[in-house]
């Protein structure tokens, strides 16, 4: 895991272009609905995150904005599946972060492509925080950038959103991506 402060030059600019992107619900192919999500390109990302990992194949960037007492569609999960890597940027400012998990049952902090066994010992317990034990926090920062092995049990926390709207909600860019072999 990687965390980088002062991620993009202008990350008031990219703030300010998320608030007035069109967010939607997505409705995904695992059958959840997707609260307020805006896949785009996020300006200066690619570049930044680059520079910091060296070259990327992108498979998904977008903003997605969540308010007061919203909950997350999997509590504690992971984003196999989408590319070996993913980034959170945080585009506000509020408590907690991004939470990273062990499975308490089977000792697992990770799982990786195929392990058909281990999804089935976890996949009822994503919305049980109780199964789980935090291994770290990657603290909520304006700005701050966390680049994580997609493979990785991880989630929001605290779970519940905050804010009343877009000004003082919880605003992140998300990407997820592959790292390109030199």
């Amino acid at each position: 895991m990687k965390i980088i402060d002062d991620f993009l030059p202008d990350a008031e600019a990219v703030r300010a272009a998320a608030l007035c992107a069109p967010f939607e619900d997505v409705h995904a192919p695992d059958g959840e609905v997707y609260k307020r999500v805006c896949v785009t390109e996020v300006p200066g990302l690619v570049p930044a995150l680059e520079a910091a990992v060296g070259p990327v194949d992108m498979l998904l960037t977008a903003y997605r904005l969540n308010f007061a007492g919203e909950q997350p569609n999997a509590a504690i999960h992971s984003d196999i599946g989408w590319g070996t890597h993913a980034l959170v940027l945080y585009l506000c400012d509020g408590d907690g972060g991004t939470a990273f998990w062990r499975h308490k049952a089977t000792g697992e902090h990770r799982i990786e492509p195929g392990d058909v066994p281990l999804w089935h010992a976890v996949r009822d317990d994503w919305n049980r925080p109780d199964a789980w034990d935090m291994r770290g926090l990657a603290a909520l920062r304006f700005n701050r950038a966390v680049i994580y092995e997609s493979a990785l049990f991880h989630s929001r926390y605290p779970f519940a959103a905050f804010g009343d709207g877009p000004q003082d909600g919880r605003l992140i860019a998300v990407a997820f991506f592959n790292l390109r072999s030199a």
